[in-house]
């Protein structure tokens, strides 16, 4: 039997890097992540084979002198923190003191550094951290770290990387997650010689994202900025004709550092969950202030994974900022100088391994703790200390566990192809706080446009309605297109508290599972208010003596199933709004016509009827389109006429 033993230091720093350093992308993260602590203006960061083979990074910041090159390899020798009270109060980038040494301690690493006020620089090389020269040398001002065969001594690690395209991928994520937050900062970024990207110094983050995304992007953005007394909210995020099918383009940035928070992105999705459709996400970079105090980012080496002391605040404050920028709906205006992506390539014998497209992203993975929500639409009470103009209310913050957040993919951009119309924009849904009575009457009345009604043409498979209106034709989901209008006059009735409901002749027995015992118990009083009436009749069965008048008796047990499963995964503590919208999507979901079931045309005419007049019905309450149009030029085109 093995005995208890210390381990060797240089075995114990290799399983340590093995925590800090996973691939190329992850050095010249950490070394990034230095030079930005040592105030750099300009930043040149170079990479062979997507960094397999040299890593290198130059900045014109503070430097080092002599006698911090060696310790600077040291594990937990640091110039960001000297006491446990600073933990509680981190401003830098890095502070474990732990880069430099796991990297050291798996390739080849190369210190040159000179500090302003010395007269010559040093150099320092080392190999598996084990120091072999420093000397001086004649250097300007700043420090370049050079890293080369990475995982030399642990093949086994090395196994493991990726193509060096794919490596260089992860790369450019790195680097332009970096510029994006750093638009005062010159950056250059060089793969195997050639010059891939120049960023040059901008006054505002808005030129900083014409010059990664472009202006046709940049147009599409809506300027967030929404603050209360310790969370200050600012950034962009994208109307809802502009998404993508994967998160690959949702930057979050706490305190000036890129983070993956499952909060922050679920309360994202939430804010969009009327407007745009299942699994689409908008392009958002947003950029998140608070005290350093209610952040702990000592959680995981990438310093990616993050907790806040006060989730509900945050999530409150976020869903406010994301909501005011949506229903304002004001395009950010361009720089009046429109700012090009910069490339410039060094001669043209020397290839660039793929990386002439603009922008590319890692074809990394998705979220993968990222569970398709439903998408019931949700609210909760408004926060306090918000400007009373706009007070918007966020759905209840998710209890689950957190999980790593993983990189996403990158995913090509959805827009309106040339005549097909989008459907309503976000800034015309109707999506209040349930609160009270007043504020519901009011946030929820959807508009009345005066426009030409749909003609129902046709029933297309007993399930998509065919129908024209002047130049322009549509299919129609008619399960979908229902259930929004099911789920908008159930709102209203909700918050009038009329509820329309008829009580049965002779009660219904459902069963109720155990482990939902505790859900309807805490829920009675509520689905009393959404029409339902129920009393125990013994072990887990139980008597419904009334019901929402739009359902069928054959759909109360399934609506109740799932309502008590929707309501269990929020908990009682959710606003009565939030838990209330839940239920009120499955009835919608329960009472709207299925796709199978025969229209008669009076039937198909009520139905676009109710489109017609409110056009705020822009998805049903999981997010799904109701209406694909199409204009007559367009069809036309199809036919080559």
């Amino acid at each position: 039997m093995s005995r208890i033993h210390i381990l060797p230091e240089h075995v114990a720093s290799q399983i340590a890097a093995g925590e800090v350093v996973q691939r190329p992308a992850s050095v010249v993260r950490e070394l990034v992540d230095n030079s930005l602590d040592a105030g750099a203006g300009r930043l040149l960061i170079e990479v062979a084979r997507g960094g397999n083979t040299l890593i290198r990074v130059l900045d014109d910041g503070c430097g080092m002198s002599k006698e911090e090159l060696p310790m600077a390899l040291r594990r937990h020798a640091t110039s960001k923190i000297e006491s446990e009270a600073d933990l509680m109060s981190i401003r830098t980038f890095g502070f474990r003191g732990e880069a430099l040494a796991a990297i050291a301690s798996v390739s080849h690493v190369e210190i040159i550094s000179r500090q302003p006020s010395e007269r010559q620089g040093h150099r320092l090389d080392a190999i598996g951290s084990e120091v072999k020269v420093i000397e001086p040398i004649g250097v300007p001002p700043g420090t370049q770290v050079t890293v080369s065969d990475l995982f030399f001594n642990t093949p086994a690690r090395k196994k493991f990387l990726k193509s060096p395209a794919t490596e260089m991928d992860r790369v450019i994520e790195i680097f332009l997650r970096t510029a994006m937050s750093c638009p005062s900062i010159h950056f250059d970024l060089i793969h195997n010689e050639r010059k891939v990207r120049t960023f040059s110094p901008v006054p505002s983050r808005v030129d900083r994202l014409v010059q990664i995304f472009g202006n046709e992007v940049v147009a599409e953005l809506l300027p967030v900025d929404y603050a209360n007394d310790l969370i200050q909210v600012t950034g962009f995020t994208s109307r809802a004709t502009l998404h993508r099918n994967t998160a690959s383009d949702v930057y979050f940035f706490v305190n000036g550092r890129f983070v993956r928070d499952r909060l922050l992105l679920r309360c994202l999705i939430e804010s969009y969950r009327a407007s745009l459709p299942q699994r689409r996400y908008p392009v958002t970079v947003l950029f998140i202030q608070l005290p350093p105090e209610y952040v702990d980012v000592n959680v995981h080496p990438s310093k990616e994974e993050i907790r806040f002391r006060d989730e509900r605040l945050v999530w409150n404050v976020l869903f406010s900022a994301l909501r005011q920028a949506q229903e304002q709906g004001e395009a950010l205006p361009l720089p009046r100088a429109q700012i090009q992506r910069e490339a410039q390539p060094v001669p043209a014998n020397q290839p660039a391994q793929s990386l002439g497209e603009p922008a590319p992203r890692p074809p990394v993975d998705d979220f993968p703790f990222l569970e398709i929500l439903p998408a019931e639409t949700s609210l909760s009470q408004p926060l306090a200390g918000t400007p009373a103009s706009s007070q918007k209310t966020a759905p209840k913050l998710p209890d689950d566990d957190r999980q790593p957040f993983q990189e996403p993919v990158r995913a090509s951009s959805h827009r309106d192809e040339p005549g097909l119309e989008p459907v309503a924009p976000i800034e015309s849904l109707n999506r209040g706080p349930l609160n009270s009575l007043e504020e519901l009457k009011v946030q929820t009345s959807l508009t009345t446009v005066v426009e030409t009604p749909w003609i129902p043409l046709a029933q297309v498979f007993d399930s998509y309605i065919v129908a024209q209106r002047d130049d322009q034709m549509a299919l129609f989901d008619q399960h979908a297109l229902h259930e929004r209008i099911q789920f908008e006059k159930f709102r209203q009735q909700f918050q009038a508290r009329s509820i329309n409901r008829q009580k049965l002749l002779f009660p219904l027995t459902v069963e109720i599972p155990l482990q939902r015992q505790g859900a309807l118990q805490e829920s009675l009083d509520l689905l009393v208010e959404l029409g339902f009436e129920m009393e125990p009749f013994g072990g887990n069965t139980y008597l419904v003596q009334s019901l929402p008048a739009d359902l069928s008796l054959s759909e109360v047990k399934g609506l109740l199933e799932d309502a008590l499963d929707d309501l269990a995964s929020i908990g009682k503590v959710a606003p009565v709004g939030d838990r209330a919208e839940k239920v009120l999507a499955r009835m919608a979901c329960r009472s709207a016509v299925k796709a199978g079931d025969p229209l008669s045309q009076r039937q198909m005419e009520d139905l676009l009827s109710h489109y017609t007049e409110m056009p705020a019905l822009a998805t049903c309450p999981h997010g799904r389109p109701p209406i694909w149009k199409i204009s007559r030029r367009e069809l036309e085109k199809w036919f080559d006429r």
